[in-house]
């Protein structure tokens, strides 16, 4: 696998997103993702939509699985239907990572965005990691997307 690195760095804003959320078990997650992005794309569209991207935000996770939201950014959490997934994403400092592909070939986007981390001079923030679409781009169909990834400096130890 070739080393990733960002194409770039971002002031992210704060945002407001609906949509599905759910949880995945490692294994097999590739298959799960891509049928919780279709069931999100077949819904009827959320009330207070804003712009055209799509979201698919990682919402943390352990050894087991992770937290998976497919949304879109929204004008207000309280004009969404009951039971439709809802997060705040506060502004943070983000290493933008190219992605081509759908949410199928991910895996090996975030094992190197994982790897960078581990030998770079950023420690994930632990706020919510995305994946943007914008449009042609899909997660099912694929094409140029973005994977924002919350970072901070490393702790330099002192002597």
């Amino acid at each position: 696998m070739p080393r990733l690195k960002p194409i770039r760095f971002e002031d992210g804003r704060p945002m407001l997103l609906g949509g599905v959320r759910q949880r995945h078990s490692t294994d097999g997650a590739e298959a799960s993702v891509v049928a919780q992005w279709q069931r999100f794309l077949d819904a009827p569209p959320l009330p207070g939509r804003v712009g055209t991207a799509l979201y698919g935000v990682m919402c943390g996770g352990d050894a087991s699985g992770f937290e998976y939201l497919c949304g879109v950014e929204v004008a207000s959490l309280a004009e969404l239907p009951e039971g439709a997934g809802r997060m705040r994403v506060p502004p943070q400092r983000y290493a933008v990572f190219e992605h081509t592909g759908g949410a199928a070939d991910l895996r090996a986007t975030w094992q190197g965005i994982f790897a960078w981390l581990a030998s770079g001079n950023y420690d994930s923030a632990h706020k919510p990691d995305f994946e943007l679409y914008q449009p042609p781009a899909s997660p099912l169909t694929g094409g140029a997307a973005e994977v924002w990834v919350g970072v901070v400096p490393k702790a330099r130890a002192t002597a």
